[in-house]
């Protein structure tokens, strides 16, 4: 299912992304991790991935910024904000991509 998916996380604090990294990789995803948004948008403009996810620890303000962002580059990709590492998984089962 998660075989070959690409998907960049962007966030805070860079010892939490490594943390959902590693899970995600484990399951099978292709992961990049940034804490730069600018980054993040244009990694998401410039190339195939299949989800943004943003730490829950990313301001409101920068969230909505980098939501739209992604979907005026690719509007099909899922945008999910990421409140525990433990759940990313099962946030990422529930969703159709």
């Amino acid at each position: 299912m998660a075989q070959g998916r690409r998907v960049v996380i962007v966030g805070r604090q860079q010892d939490s992304l490594d943390q959902v990294a590693r899970l995600l990789e484990g399951a099978g995803y292709i992961v990049t991790s940034t804490t730069n948004d600018s980054v993040a948008i244009d990694m998401v403009s410039n190339s195939d991935y299949a989800a943004l996810l943003i730490g829950g620890e990313v301001s409101q303000a920068d969230r909505l910024h980098l939501i739209t962002e992604a979907r005026n580059h690719n509007v099909s990709m899922a945008v999910l904000t990421i409140h525990s590492p433990q759940s990313v998984l099962t946030q990422l089962s529930q969703i159709a991509f």
